[in-house]
């Protein structure tokens, strides 16, 4: 009876063991959506994506399932422009068409101090968005396209999810100047993107002293009429301030930005900005230079004979929130956005040649 036994339970345990391993290779040979792994053609945005790359973009940042009904494309060959929206809730947003100089040249805001540039490109990526100014020549005349992309997410350091954009960005450039006529060569992918402005100085009071380089310093907070730099006592640590600089080199911009503390809202930059200096190059530069209304001829200059502007933004004195649509008329703006234009061009080997 003892060995009848035994072998009931045999069978009965290899039974179950049978089904169990059965049961799990069932639940993984399930594999990744059909999405995924044979990315639809309705998300090329008639043939203005790649659709891998947007099946990329949304594994990346965590954004809707694909649904065939959702694309939207509007397209113009003679202006020429394209916009795309291939998911659910405009969740991504594909343009390229004609640059706006007027519009570049009237920003009143600094650029975002996280963004990173697309190496050897005149782009770059925030952690929602990213632009690629390009040209196309067609026949006699050129233009230079704005491509523009945005992904709905708001995670600020997520490398992942810049990299797949900036792909995606550049792809659909290639493919809207193949389709418009356009010239030029096909711009090659990015591979990898610089590393994101680090916000970790914020946390450490310890390490705020040293942050920044000769041309990013807090010291230039010294120069700023009315500021009052933090002394010991309550809440010395929690205000003290910190630089920040987006990476180098870039063809379009790079910004310096110096905050204090390391308060504020879940994802966003910590800390209260308190001044921002801005070098332009490129078409960012060349809308300053043209521009009747914007220009700053003391500040407009060239550099390796391309155009490059350099500017000063603050915020309100009554809302940190909000940057000022213009410089205070006091001198000491001035001498500060001198400082700042003399070490950024000395930096960039033009040094400016005082008159």
């Amino acid at each position: 009876m003892t060995g009848r036994m035994c072998w009931v339970r045999f069978v009965v345990g290899f039974v179950v063991g049978v089904l169990v391993v059965a049961g799990c290779s069932g639940s993984g040979s399930e594999g990744p959506p059909g999405w995924v792994s044979s990315p639809p053609e309705y998300l090329s945005c008639d043939g203005f994506a790649d659709p891998q790359l947007v099946v990329d973009l949304v594994r990346a940042a965590d954004l809707v399932e694909p649904d065939p009904e959702e694309p939207s494309v509007k397209t113009d060959d003679e202006e020429p422009s394209v916009e795309c929206h291939p998911l659910l809730g405009n969740q991504i947003g594909l343009s390229s068409s004609p640059v706006d100089l007027s519009y570049l040249a009237g920003g009143f805001w600094p650029p975002d101090p996280l963004m990173v540039p697309i190496r050897g490109l005149p782009g770059f990526v925030m952690h929602d968005s990213g632009w690629l100014y390009v040209p196309c020549t067609r026949g006699s005349g050129t233009v230079t396209l704005n491509s523009y992309i945005s992904a709905d997410t708001a995670e600020l350091r997520n490398p992942r999810v810049r990299l797949a954009m900036a792909r995606l960005l550049v792809d659909t450039t290639n493919r809207a100047r193949a389709r418009f006529g356009c010239a030029e060569s096909a711009l090659s992918l990015p591979t990898e993107l610089p590393e994101i402005p680090d916000t970790d100085q914020a946390k450490f009071p310890e390490q705020r002293e040293h942050t920044g380089g000769e041309v990013c310093s807090i010291a230039a907070l010294s120069g700023l009429p009315g500021y009052q730099r933090p002394g010991p006592g309550t809440g010395y640590d929690e205000s003290r301030p910190w630089a920040m600089e987006t990476p180098r080199p870039s063809r379009l911009l790079s910004t310096c930005e110096i905050r204090e503390g390391s308060g504020g809202v879940r994802g966003t930059v910590p800390g209260t900005p308190k001044v921002a200096f801005v070098t332009y190059r490129g078409v960012l530069a060349r809308a300053r230079h043209e521009s009747e209304k914007y220009s700053w001829p003391e500040y407009d200059l060239s550099c390796h004979g391309e155009p490059v502007s350099y500017r000063m933004y603050v915020t309100d004195p009554d809302d940190s929130d909000s940057w000022l649509t213009e410089l205070p008329d006091d001198p000491a703006y001035e001498r500060m956005l001198d400082n700042f234009a003399g070490k950024a061009a000395d930096r960039a080997g033009c040094p400016i040649s005082e008159s």
